[in-house]
């Protein structure tokens, strides 16, 4: 193990430490990469689809730690433009986020008229406004992220918040965190169907595998890579079942170098007049969830689960310049696997223009109906539940996709950077939202059927005082319903301290 590494934010609860991991050595606790930043997972992705970075990639956060092995030898004389320029940012990333010993500090604030309804990866303002302030420090066996923000937002009361924190301790090759640091399980840019940063992060109990080197046995060998992240969330008070619980698991191994797969699953349980004890969440965990299951009644459902598949695939014939991904994330079960998928296709490319932008560009189909893939969709089914009313989403945001249930939406976006890290983000969305028909008030975006077009461009530049971030967007909005037609700007302006 080298000094790099460290543990992702871990929820200091001994009693879930347990004697298992305590045999192992430990490891120098250390960053996790939260979801949020497009220009980095661009690079981290760029490296990986080259081959310098090993283990997987698609189940964020990432642990600082295995790429840091992965790249600390790599001879950028050798390679091409845009994967030198993305291996020096990345260098230069970590040299600031991994730091040991010593208190370092960061602030952010950002400024929006009418907020984005629909978040991609990339982290843009909640509200009208926003300030953040904190500071972090890394030592051998224990990590602290500690941040405070003040939000001024219509749709979240929440003006004070702690989000993007973590306490964390690495024991063996384990991290156990207390975080909110934000998620997003996937390979997918502008949304994942089981767990993305749309909503805000859920506080959380977080276990996380470190390093992510493959098995020793013949067995399992062929799997690869592989990582492993499970998670135990507390849900807000106000909703139609107060204080539900969230637990969530996920599993994503490379079994080539070209080809990641993953495994989640994810389950609200627990709550007020909920059934709450370890034999409700072994039924649960053992997909005994289902009314019709031996002893399972409305009084007794142990919850509301999803799970599902994704991959992402980059041929080395097409000179790994082009990749392919999917997911395809069940809203109920039958005979033990998910079924009533919703789904997601993309592809990708990139390249080097003009000889200065590494360039990354990426189109995407998006549907959030059950049985998305027949004529015969089922409506009013994906994220909604009968029991857990308020649905599959935190503090009035969907936890998966940004664009709700009954969605069918195209994507289409394009990053430029180069080697300063100066940016441009362009992306475009078309398609229809809650194409349920009948009044549905649980989606966050609208109640009936709309038809949306919607364009956005970013700007990001850094200076020696901070990095600006400037974004603009414009949104078309057919409401069926009604037969009207509305159109709304929007516009937001950050800043961040620098690395």
């Amino acid at each position: 193990m080298t000094p790099s590494t460290r543990p992702t934010r871990s929820f200091l609860t001994g009693c879930l430490a347990t004697l298992a991991f305590l045999y192992a050595t430990t490891v120098l606790a250390g960053p996790y990469i939260p979801a949020g930043d497009l220009a980095l997972r661009h690079d981290i992705q760029r490296l990986a689809d080259f081959g310098l970075i090993k283990g997987p990639v698609t189940t964020w956060p990432l642990a600082w730690g295995p790429i840091l092995d992965d790249i600390g030898n790599a001879d950028a004389t050798d390679l091409p433009p845009a994967v030198a320029d993305a291996l020096a940012r990345i260098k230069q990333r970590a040299n600031w986020e991994t730091r040991t010993s010593e208190l370092t500090f960061n602030a952010k604030v950002g400024l929006a008229d009418n907020a984005t309804r629909i978040r991609s990866f990339q982290n843009t303002p909640r509200g009208r406004g926003e300030v953040s302030a904190g500071l972090t420090w890394i030592g051998d066996w224990f990590s602290a992220d500690l941040n405070a923000q003040f939000v001024d937002s219509a749709q979240d009361t929440d003006e004070f918040r702690a989000d993007d924190s973590l306490l964390g301790v690495v024991v063996g090759n384990w991290s156990i965190a207390a975080s909110t640091l934000q998620r997003w399980w996937g390979p997918s840019w502008d949304g994942s169907l089981i767990l993305s940063n749309n909503a805000r992060p859920i506080p959380s109990l977080t276990i996380d595998r470190v390093f992510t080197d493959a098995f020793e046995t013949k067995w399992l060998r062929w799997l690869g890579p592989w990582d492993f992240s499970v998670m135990f969330g507390q849900f807000e008070k106000e909703r139609e079942v107060p204080d539900a619980q969230f637990f969530g698991m996920r599993f994503n191994f490379k079994p080539m170098p070209t080809l990641e797969i993953g495994l989640s699953r994810t389950a609200q349980w627990c709550g007020d007049t909920r059934p709450c004890d370890l034999d409700t969440f072994v039924d649960l965990f053992l997909g005994r969830d289902n009314r019709g299951d031996p002893g399972i009644s409305i009084d007794t459902e142990p919850g509301n689960q999803l799970a599902g598949v994704d991959f992402r695939w980059t041929p080395h014939f097409f000179r790994s310049q082009f990749g392919f991904y999917g997911q395809f994330i069940g809203e109920d079960e039958a005979g033990g696997f998910p079924s009533r998928y919703m789904g997601q296709l993309g592809v990708e490319w990139t390249g080097y223009l003009f000889d200065r932008w590494s360039s990354q560009a990426f189109a995407e189909l998006s549907g959030t109906s059950c049985q998305f893939q027949e004529s015969s969709k089922i409506y009013n089914c994906g994220y909604n539940h009968s029991i857990y009313n308020t649905g599959y989403r935190f503090r009035g945001r969907p936890i998966g996709h940004g664009a709700d249930n009954d969605a069918q939406l195209i994507s289409a976006g394009l990053v430029l950077i180069d080697a300063d890290d100066t940016q441009w983000r362009a992306l475009l969305r078309f398609g229809d939202l809650n194409r349920g028909g009948a009044p549905d008030p649980r989606n966050t975006l609208t109640p009936t059927p709309q038809d949306i077009l919607s364009l956005d461009i970013a700007h990001s530049r850094a200076f020696w005082f901070g990095v600006i971030d400037v974004g603009a967007g414009y949104e078309d909005i057919d409401d069926v319903a009604s037969g009207t037609s509305s159109g709304n700007g929007r516009l937001y302006v950050q800043w961040r301290s620098a690395y």
